[in-house]
């Protein structure tokens, strides 16, 4: 669904002011005929995170004074402006107005209920209540994956519709599908609260990993996964990972 939010921008600029421009990673820059063309070419990383070490021991930097709650069926539909505005810097809904940022919100999140991103963990998704002024403040959505291996190209769809007891069966792996804070709550430890209280609930479901996926150029994604103690995964299309497969013996 990214590629749908992120049209190809085309700006008359001079070449100098083309130069100028701030790049993000999720689009590939060129100058012709004095247009800048901004295509998108969003690239995926994956993280892991192992869960048995984090059994007896709450994570760092948990915060917020919010009270975590269990996601609900009726969650869905008041999360769509929370979505809408944690995202609104950040690509592929930071180039949207805020009537086209809705609508991608509502489709976004619509998907993952109808489980387009894979059966929801419901023991592991939760949302976030802002204790002092009512309302919602964020949410942490987890779904389960195919158990194949993480750095293989289409390890994160499943291939044929899984069967409905495969979270009761743990035949898959969690993935973190969304987490979102509203802008006003953020850089205080909500998200990490809100991971904190999923893998709770993911071990006490006996899963051992969780994994993650964030778009290159979203910085803050990005650290906010390592503050937490994912593990970076290589790129499956990386040159050396491509070499190794091929390197391998049948």
């Amino acid at each position: 669904m990214c590629d749908e939010w992120m049209p190809t921008l085309k700006l008359s600029i001079s070449h100098d002011e083309w130069r100028q421009l701030p790049r993000n990673a999720a689009y590939k820059y060129e100058y012709l005929n004095g247009r800048a063309w901004l295509t998108p070419r969003p690239k995926f990383y994956h993280a892991l995170l192992e869960l048995p070490p984090l059994a007896g021991r709450p994570l760092e930097g948990r915060g917020g004074e919010v009270a975590i709650r269990p996601l609900r069926d009726d969650d869905w539909e008041r999360l769509v402006p929370v979505f809408a505005a944690s995202f609104d810097r950040q690509q592929p809904y930071s180039g949207l107005d805020r009537e086209e940022r809705l609508v991608a919100a509502r489709r976004s999140l619509e998907y993952t209920r109808d489980r387009g991103d894979g059966p929801l963990i419901r023991a592991a998704s939760f949302t976030a209540h802002d204790a002092a002024h009512g309302g919602l403040a964020g949410a942490i959505v987890v779904t389960l994956l195919p158990d194949a291996d993480p750095t293989e190209w289409g390890a994160f769809h499943w291939p044929e519709p899984p069967p409905p007891d495969c979270v009761e069966r743990r035949a898959g792996r969690p993935h973190l599908t969304w987490v979102f804070v509203v802008p006003t709550r953020a850089g205080e430890g909500v998200g990490t609260a809100l991971l904190d209280a999923a893998v709770r609930g993911l071990l006490g479901l006996g899963f051992t990993q969780l994994a993650s996926t964030f778009l290159a150029g979203n910085d803050s994604s990005m650290l906010w996964h390592w503050r937490n103690g994912f593990r970076l995964l290589p790129y499956p299309g990386s040159k050396r990972t491509t070499r190794e497969r091929w390197s391998a013996p049948p």
